[in-house]
């Protein structure tokens, strides 16, 4: 299975970050309304009203808004960490994991998954967390598999 948002398949397609998949993240002892994966990962580039405004986008809208941050250190949620660092991946985990759990549909796709899921996409953005061992992580965890 390739993620990929421009994928023919819509099980691939919801399960990349650019999908439009709402869910609610906890950081600490603060709530985030997420509208995708992406925005939550664009969105932790930015601080104030802007963190939660790019929250809130899908797709290339998120993308788009953290073009060009350079950002090295992320303060959320009275935590400050490195950019690309354990935590951070920690946080991006979990919000594919809440993305799971807070959409059925999303759900039943990840649990009938089988076999290594792939990012492959035509781009030259190399990220610095690889979505597709998180997706597998979160689906072992979930469903064992």
């Amino acid at each position: 299975m390739n993620v990929y948002s421009k994928s023919k398949n819509w099980r691939e397609k919801i399960l990349s970050n650019f999908a439009s998949t709402p869910f609610v993240i906890k950081i600490n002892n603060e709530e985030y309304q997420c509208a995708s994966v992406e925005g939550f990962w664009q969105g932790l580039k930015c601080k104030g009203d802007m963190r939660l405004h790019v929250f809130g986008l899908v797709g290339m809208y998120a993308k788009r808004a953290g073009k060009g941050k350079n950002t090295k250190t992320i303060k959320i949620a009275g935590e400050e960490f490195k950019y690309g660092s354990k935590r951070h991946e920690e946080l991006i985990r979990e919000a594919i994991k809440q993305k799971v759990i807070q959409n059925p549909q999303v759900y039943k796709v990840l649990k009938e998954s089988k076999g290594k899921i792939t990012h492959r996409v035509p781009s030259k953005s190399k990220p610095v967390i690889k979505m597709e061992n998180l997706l597998m992580s979160v689906r072992s965890e979930l469903f064992g598999h």
